[in-house]
């Protein structure tokens, strides 16, 4: 039994050691969520040209698309260099994957994080029909304090929160019975209104 087991293992050591190979330009590359955007920062150990290259992006791990290019002289073949973009319009609640493109020397490996945030839409409420959880996720800032009413459908309020933090709320709705419901949110002077079905 230990036999077919060790002929593997040095397949699996050489498979994670392709993994963690990293491009020699870069020393560090690492994504970090913030509001309303995602902060991409590399440091480059070597090369003096940025001409051609980019950084590029993906939502489905797979199919690349530049969405910044950096031109000139950059980076420094004795003292490493930090770079830091900014992507002021990720794709709202996906996994994005960005990688660092060396023009013909090369690209980075490959970074994913989860944007669990709204950029394009006021509001998303999810799943509906909905068997009991759900989530509201809406348009505000980390900071915002959210007022919530939900409502059946005779226009009976069933449910009720005040001052809930942040723009993501995770909704226990068990206790309902089956049927469709309205809810009106309210936070920083806006207004939120939508409906839902519990099954």
């Amino acid at each position: 039994m230990r036999a077919p087991l060790l002929l593997f293992l040095p397949f699996l050591v050489l498979q994670l050691r392709a993994q963690e190979a990293e491009h020699p330009f870069i020393e560090s590359f690492t994504l970090t969520v913030q509001e309303g955007r995602v902060q991409v920062d590399w440091v480059m150990k070597g090369g003096t040209s940025c001409d051609g290259s980019e950084v590029e992006r993906s939502v489905n791990g797979s199919d690349f698309t530049p969405v910044h290019r950096i031109e000139g002289i950059c980076g420094d073949p004795n003292v490493p260099v930090p770079f830091s973009w900014a992507d002021e319009d990720p794709v709202e609640l996906s996994t994005l994957s960005y990688r660092i493109v060396f023009g013909s020397q090369g690209r980075s490996s490959v970074k994913s994080v989860r944007f669990d945030q709204l950029v394009a839409s006021d509001q998303r409420f999810y799943p509906s029909p909905t068997s009991g959880s759900a989530t509201l996720l809406l348009n505000v800032p980390a900071s915002a304090k959210v007022d919530l009413m939900i409502a059946d459908a005779s226009g009976r309020v069933i449910l009720r929160r005040e001052s809930l933090v942040g723009a993501r709320h995770e909704l226990q709705l068990s206790s309902l019975p089956a049927g469709a419901y309205s809810y009106v949110a309210s936070a920083d002077g806006l207004r939120f209104e939508g409906r839902f079905v519990r099954q």
